[in-house]
C-alpha cells in the first residue's frame, strides 16, 4: 500500500504548526502499517518555498534549514518525476477540472490516481475541491 503527501502535510511535519500533531499521527499510522509515501518531484521545490518564505519572515532561523532538510530526507518519501509525454495531458486535464491556475496540486492528484491510491493535504480547498469532482484527496484533521 502507499499514500501520496502533499507539501502541506510534510511541512507541518518540518516546522513547528499547529497542525503538527494530525500530521504526525497521520503519518506514525502510514510507517505502522508498511504504507509507503510517495509525492510528485515538485515537493521538495514547495518545501523549499515554504521554508524561504519562513526565514524572510523571521518565524525560521536560517540556521535550522539545513537540519529540516535532513528530517524531510528521513521520511523516506519516494519522489516521481514529471514524464513530458505521459503526463503532461493528464496533469492538464486535472488542472482545468480544478479549475486552478497551477498544476502544482494536480501533479498530486494524477500520481495518487497512477498509484491508485489517495492525496493526503491540509489543503482545505484543495481536498474540498477535489472531493466535489471524485478526485482521491483526503484532508487531514
Amino acid at each position: 500500500m502507499s499514500v501520496v503527501v502533499d507539501a502541506s502535510l510534510i511541512v507541518a511535519l518540518l516546522v513547528a504548526d499547529e497542525r503538527q500533531d494530525a500530521a504526525r499521527a497521520h503519518l506514525e499510522g502510514w510507517l505502522d502499517a508498511g504504507e509507503e509515501l510517495h509525492a510528485p518531484a515538485v515537493l521538495p521545490y514547495e518545501v523549499a518555498n515554504v521554508l524561504a518564505r519562513l526565514v524572510f519572515d523571521g518565524d525560521l532561523d536560517v540556521n535550522s534549514v539545513p537540519e529540516t532538510w535532513s528530517d524531510l530526507a528521513a521520511l523516506g518519501v519516494q519522489f516521481h518525476p514529471f514524464r513530458v509525454p505521459e503526463d503532461g495531458p493528464a496533469l492538464a486535464g486535472l488542472t482545468a477540472q480544478l479549475r486552478r491556475r497551477h498544476a502544482t496540486d494536480s501533479s498530486y492528484i494524477h500520481l495518487a490516481q497512477q498509484l491508485g491510491t489517495q492525496v493526503w493535504t491540509l489543503d482545505g480547498p484543495l481536498a474540498r475541491n477535489a472531493a466535489d469532482r471524485g478526485l482521491p484527496v483526503k484532508l487531514v484533521t
